[in-house]
């Protein structure tokens, strides 16, 4: 095992869609469609030797799963990031999950709320130092939109579970009138998605649950009309919910002047934990940048 402190695997997961005559308003039969979601995170943990606890911080660089998000936000990052160093689309994944969409290790709502908002400057710090034109706006874009899906958290009482409000996802290629079935199953079936979701948990695709709930949609076109809403609804709140940076006048235009003034910042807002400044340094050490 290579020695990291977290290591995060994304998972293949098959889910279906449905198409809709838009003259006859009629769910016609259920096509599947194939699509890649990160919705779980499998971690390792190892045990640490006392000589391991001693290596310097800049000697440990972790590496990041690679975020999907949607099938729009996965597509965009592929593109902004496809002629860019390997560090620097390190930088990007090993942001989005120590800033944006944080685990569960990371309780408190204002440490949270700080880590997101230092993660929207560090967006800006490498769109203006690797990025220009459009592909420097189509980046800031979509590391705002991740910010607003961040904002949605919310975690189960009961579980612990974490979620999140995302976009309505529509697969590459897929028709205007694309729905998602699964989230249909989720919202009107519970435990059927339930059922759903542990078959592919312990290793199978859900596909058994999945059609035998499609052969029951074209009875009910309700459920699609209550999926739209549920869609709408979603796109209205991820719209309006605003993202106050408290470090948005940060000094970009260089590593030292953006480390300073972020320190500076920091003060001012009275968040002075030192895991601020070690997340400012991780962020530079996964650019292969160093700050003095």
């Amino acid at each position: 095992m290579n020695f990291e402190p977290l290591r995060a695997q994304q998972a293949v997961l098959s889910s279906g869609s449905l198409r809709i005559d838009p003259a006859s308003k009629q769910v016609s039969s259920p096509q599947l469609h194939e699509e890649k979601l990160s919705r779980f995170v499998v971690q390792d943990t190892v045990e640490i030797s006392e000589a391991g606890r001693m290596l310097a911080e800049g000697d440990i660089v972790s590496h990041a799963a690679k975020y999907f998000g949607t099938t729009q936000i996965n597509d965009a990052l592929n593109r902004v990031l496809e002629d860019q160093p390997e560090e620097v689309s390190n930088a990007v994944y090993n942001m989005i999950q120590s800033n944006f969409i944080v685990d569960g290790t990371v309780t408190d709502e204002k440490q949270r709320a700080v880590l997101l908002e230092m993660g929207v400057s560090q967006s800006k710090y490498i769109a203006d130092h690797y990025m220009e034109g459009d592909k420097a706006k189509e980046f800031m874009e979509t590391m705002n939109q991740i910010a607003g899906i961040a904002l949605t958290r919310s975690t189960d009482p009961e579980t612990g579970d974490i979620s999140y409000t995302t976009p309505m996802d529509r697969p590459s290629g897929a028709p205007e009138d694309y729905v998602k079935l699964s989230e249909v199953m989720k919202q009107v079936d519970p435990q059927k998605y339930t059922a759903y979701m542990n078959d592919i948990k312990g290793g199978g695709n859900g596909l058994g649950q999945l059609l035998n709930f499609a052969q029951k949609v074209p009875q009910h076109p309700d459920w699609i009309e209550k999926y739209k809403e549920r869609m709408g609804q979603n796109a209205e709140l991820l719209n309006n919910t605003p993202l106050n940076n408290r470090f948005d006048k940060a000094d970009t235009t260089s590593a030292s002047a953006f480390m300073n003034s972020m320190q500076n910042l920091l003060k001012e807002s009275s968040a002075t934990q030192d895991s601020y400044m070690q997340n400012m340094r991780g962020f530079f050490r996964s650019l292969g940048v160093q700050v003095h």
